[in-house]
This record gives structure tokens, sequence and C-alpha cells, in this order.
């Protein structure tokens, strides 16, 4: 019987200077006999606020584009994850966070096929210090007994791209009416 081996090393992402201060902690799985590549992360930044309520749309009271996101969310040997938490926020369309309440901020539950959509605004890009950030969706995906995987989601064609945007975290996005809509896949470990 032959085991697998998989290498986890913790990796600590720090980022000072212009763009304030990221730490964020992700596992980095290395194993190239995984079904499914896991989720590459990205830093959560310095605008995080926990206890986000359950809610499928965000942004309904404010103007912008409208966006709908949805995917699976599975583990490394491609299997639905179910009741996965994806926790999501973002900016308005005009690249301000809001700190007051959670209009923009909100967790969504997926169903028992690891199944999740939600609908948002799309989001504007903001200048940090004179350096600007691409348009992006902040995310921490988790579930029972599983470590947090925190990422950001970002869009093509944008010409802002900066270090932390990775090539499979750029989401191609179709139009119909009016709204554009993207889809993706989270693929966090599980042991």
């Amino acid at each position: 019987m032959k085991k697998k081996t998989v290498g986890i090393i913790t990796s600590v992402i720090l980022g000072v200077g212009m763009l304030g201060i990221f730490i964020g902690l992700n596992p980095i799985i290395q194993n190239l006999s995984f079904a499914c590549t896991l989720t590459e992360g990205n830093p959560q930044g310095p605008y995080y606020i926990p206890e986000a309520p359950y809610k499928e749309k965000l942004g309904q009271s404010l103007e912008g584009q409208k966006l709908i996101i949805s995917g699976q969310v599975l583990d490394q040997n491609c299997d639905p994850i179910p009741t996965a938490i994806i926790d999501i926020w973002q900016t308005d369309s005009n690249g301000n966070y809001n700190f007051e309440d959670f209009t923009l901020r909100g967790k969504i539950k997926a169903d028992e096929h690891g199944q999740y959509k939600f609908e948002t605004i799309f989001p504007g890009k903001y200048s940090e210090a004179g350096v600007m950030r691409p348009a992006h969706i902040h995310v921490k995906v988790s579930a029972p007994g599983l470590l947090t995987h925190t990422t950001q989601l970002y869009f093509e064609g944008d010409e802002h791209y900066d270090f932390f945007v990775k090539p499979s975290l750029i989401l191609k996005l179709d139009e119909k009416d009016g709204i554009r809509y993207s889809e993706f896949n989270f693929v966090i470990f599980a042991p």
C-alpha cells in the first residue's frame, strides 16, 4: 500500500508600505496527485470586520452594476464540501469600504452539494497611498474541522493588476441584460 505524502507549509504574506500592512496565513499544500488544484491564497487586508450576517444579496440599496457569482466549494479530491461558509467583503462601486454596517459584507452557506451563489454590485478600485488596487472581492472560505482559506477574486481586463493578483484568481465575466456573471470554484484542503 502506497502512502500519499502531503507537504504542508504555512506561508506568511507580509506587505508593508504603500498598501498598509497585510498579514495572512494560508496553508500551502504541495501534492501533484490532487485531482483539483487548490485555490491560491491572498492576504486578508486591513478592512475585514467579523460577524457579518448571512445573506445572498449584498449592496441592494447601492448604485452600481449588478454582479452574480456562483460555483462550488470543493476539496482537493474534487468532492463537494457541504455547508461550507463563504465570508465576503468588498468596496462599493466608487471604491469605498463601508465600516458602519454590513451593506457589502455577508456570509453565504453552500448547500449540500457545495454550491453557492451571491449577488452584489461590481466593486470599485481605490488608491492606497498613490497605488491603485484593482477591483476585487475579499473571501474567507471555511467549514467545520477545516482551516479557513483567505483569498481575493479579481476580474479580467483590469488595467491595475498589482502584485497580489494571481492568474488563477481572475474571473472571466459574461454579461446579459446589464448584469455581469461569473463562476468560480473554491478548492480548499480537507485532511
